[in-house]
């Protein structure tokens, strides 16, 4: 089942915010409580092009990076709103088999069913257009330079200010249920002893209580810092926060990351002695599955090339930081920094840093060859859930994962270009043991947007669920690379 705050939010948000589209639906529950108004966001570029940009609260606000130092007016507020969904899907079957020479029968039914329930009183709070240019002519930016933006402006970081919050006036219960029921009988003549039936009841149900003042969605506006400071109501990616100065990220492009993850990746697939023919020249080409099957198969040759000693203590130290999201963004934020910069990176504690030591000269700096993939890596698990983090840790111990890549894999090739919703069947061989709602495998899918069915096994593509499901594909190959021939 999919998250229950998630779904919720993004109900509301058709309803709420259907024509304009603007505003961005916060992720996770604890993250609800960080995006107020005025407060700041970090948002790094992709370098994977199925790789959403990142909103990351920086523990700043506008009164932070100002003079003087005083609390921001009041936004308005626009409401109450009310929304109430309530949801409820029922499918029912049945099966019957008669043998037309003996009295002998066999009959099954089953059916299953969703409910979700939600009613939520809100208001929208919005900082007026007339507030900013007030802020703008009454107060200047602090000299010196605030710290944490100090290191957003050598990383390159763009900077964002949160104009407007959709946030709870009261607190909201949330309830999801799955269910799910069947029973069957037989007979098998002559020998009447053969007979029998049975029934079975499932049902999974999932509570989640959002307090008051929760903030479900939110919009910014970029943050423009030079010798004063401004605010883009209106997006434009050509525009970056901080002005390009002498001592800003040696040799980097204002307009894009220096680091160019398809051009390092075509570098080693030339290195690998890959056909020029299985790598797409332009980099719209890179995303039909093609091109992206062939972006994911040379970091993969790349990992597999690498000593089985290395690979052991990679996928070791991977498996450890998918249970700890601290580590893996730290990691990740490191690797790009010396990707881009080509400069040193500062040592890390606990299991991001024993990674980082595989990955660097005795001088500090990154092994591009082997930073790229693994960075490549990183992106790709952090598109993924929480529940998809942890259960691929677990995979990491066994040997279903394999599978579960020619699964996803099948998935993506039944569907490709991804732009229309359409049912695929799933191979048995691929399934596993058991396919039902609790096994990891469903679970995976599911967390992707993905729709499953247990009989006959399908699944219902939906377009939106393309990103998630390529970063888990990459994310299977990359992981199963490391651990080739390590049983």
């Amino acid at each position: 089942m999919t998250s229950a705050f998630e779904r919720a939010v993004k109900r509301v948000l058709k309803e709420v915010d259907h024509d304009r589209g603007d505003l961005i639906p916060v992720d996770c529950l604890r993250n609800s409580i960080s995006f107020k108004p005025y407060c700041l966001l970090s948002r790094k570029l992709s370098s994977s092009w199925f790789c959403k940009p990142r909103y990351t609260y920086v523990n700043l606000s506008i009164k932070d990076i100002l003079e003087p130092i005083a609390p921001e007016p009041e936004p308005e507020s626009i409401g109450p709103l009310k929304v109430s969904d309530v949801v409820n899907e029922n499918i029912q079957g049945s099966v019957g088999v008669t043998s037309p020479i003996e009295e002998g029968r066999i009959s099954g039914e089953a059916a299953a069913s969703d409910s979700s329930s939600a009613s939520m009183n809100m208001c929208i709070l919005r900082v007026n257009p007339k507030t900013w240019e007030n802020l703008k002519s009454e107060r200047h930016l602090q000299q010196p330079e605030n710290t944490i933006l100090q290191q957003l402006r050598r990383r390159g970081d763009d900077v964002f200010v949160i104009t407007e919050v959709l946030q709870t006036k009261k607190e909201v219960k949330i309830t999801q249920t799955h269910s799910q029921e069947g029973s069957g009988q037989f007979k098998l003549p002559p020998i009447s002893i053969l007979q029998g039936e049975g029934k079975g009841h499932q049902t999974r149900k999932k509570m989640v209580t959002i307090p008051p003042g929760s903030v479900l969605a939110f919009q910014v506006a970029k943050l423009l810092i030079g010798s004063s400071w401004d605010i883009l109501h209106i997006s434009d990616e050509k525009e970056r926060t901080f002005e390009p100065s002498s001592g800003h990220r040696r040799g980097v492009d204002q307009e894009h990351h220096s680091f160019n993850l398809l051009a390092v990746l075509r570098s080693i697939g030339e290195k690998l002695k890959l056909k020029s023919d299985e790598m797409p020249e332009e980099e719209e080409f890179w995303e039909d599955f093609q091109g992206f099957y062939t972006q994911v198969k040379i970091s993969s040759l790349q990992l597999e090339s690498l000593e089985m000693e290395l690979r052991q203590q990679l996928l070791e130290d991977i498996g450890r930081i998918l249970q700890d999201q601290l580590s893996l963004d730290a990691l990740e934020a490191s690797l790009e920094q010396g990707l881009c910069s080509g400069e040193k990176v500062e040592p890390l504690e606990g299991p991001a840093g024993c990674i980082l030591k595989c990955l660097v000269l005795d001088s500090g700096e990154l092994v591009v060859e082997l930073a790229a993939p693994i960075f490549y890596l990183l992106e790709s698990l952090n598109v993924l859930s929480e529940t998809q983090q942890l259960l691929l840790a677990k995979a990491l111990e066994t040997t279903v994962l394999s599978k579960q890549l020619e699964l996803v894999k099948h998935i993506l090739e039944q569907t490709t270009p991804w732009q229309e919703q359409r049912s695929v069947s799933l191979p048995s061989g691929l399934l596993g043991d058991t396919w039902d709602e609790e096994a990891p495998t469903w679970v995976l899918l599911e967390e992707c947007g993905l729709r499953l069915q247990v009989e006959p096994p399908q699944v219902h593509w939906d377009p939106t669920s393309q990103s998630p499901t390529c970063a888990l594909y990459a994310s299977l190959a990359l992981l199963s690379s490391l651990g080739q021939d390590l049983d």
